[in-house]
């Protein structure tokens, strides 16, 4: 199994920190935040993973090198970021989606046990998912008995959206190698193909659920902590979090 990270956005939310810096490497409670994935993904014995880079790539590829704390790195550099969106992204690494993938996006800070429950969990095709509550934004599932039955993007949670039984996704997937070569590959490929460049992968994924070309169980997060980091309020918030987190623990 091994690990890929979305990271190539400009991260203008958090501006003025992403003037001089990606949005990977700002700091959390005292760490940049890709060091913190890394490291999880490590403590769940997860030793390769492959960075989608664009904003700042060359920042990003000098701090963490091709290996890091026991993980060895490659990069994809998407050269048109600031045209395009994740879907583009993800598909740029398509020859790195050969094995059992972990997908993260690089914005994101996490108790390590999450990812560890997550490698551990038995199906394939994984999303971890939290409860949704009233500031959460973004991608929801509606799931029966642990499985996926449709993801619902944000563009489509109309005003009449129910948002009683949704679950959050977290943004980190597990991915199963056939599932990638059989079904999301050619789907983000057709995408692309239609000019569809600036779509979320979770478009994709949408449809190869609501089709039935994927099945995808959910894992909640129950007590483990997490937090995207999108904008100066949840950099905020997530500083609170994870600041008394480290208290609590030393």
């Amino acid at each position: 199994m091994k690990g890929l990270i979305l990271s190539a956005g400009m991260g203008t939310r958090l501006d003025p920190l992403t003037r001089t810096c990606p949005k990977c490497m700002v700091h959390v409670a005292g760490r940049p935040i890709m060091e913190r994935q890394l490291d999880a993904l490590r403590s769940a014995g997860v030793d390769n993973c492959t960075i989608v880079v664009g904003y700042m790539a060359d920042a990003v590829r000098d701090h963490f090198g091709t290996r890091f704390h026991g993980v060895s790195l490659s990069y994809v550099e998407n050269t048109v970021y600031d045209e395009t969106n994740n879907l583009y992204s993800l598909c740029l690494a398509k020859a790195e989606l050969d094995e059992d993938t972990l997908l993260l996006e690089g914005d994101l800070i996490f108790d390590d046990q999450l990812i560890s429950r997550l490698v551990g969990f038995e199906d394939g095709n994984t999303a971890i998912v939290d409860r949704f509550q009233s500031h959460m934004d973004g991608t929801v599932v509606l799931a029966n008995g642990g499985v996926a039955g449709a993801m619902v993007l944000k563009a489509d949670q109309g005003p009449e959206f129910d948002y009683g039984p949704a679950l959050k996704t977290v943004n980190i997937y597990r991915l199963s190698r056939e599932t990638l070569a059989e079904a999301i590959i050619p789907e983000m490929e057709e995408f692309i193909a239609d000019g569809r460049t600036d779509q979320y992968y979770e478009a994709a994924f949408a449809k190869l659920i609501e089709s039935g070309r994927m099945k995808m169980t959910v894992m909640m997060t129950e007590k483990n902590r997490w937090a995207e980091i999108d904008t100066l309020e949840d950099l905020r918030d997530a500083e609170k979090v994870f600041v008394s987190a480290s208290a609590t623990s030393s």
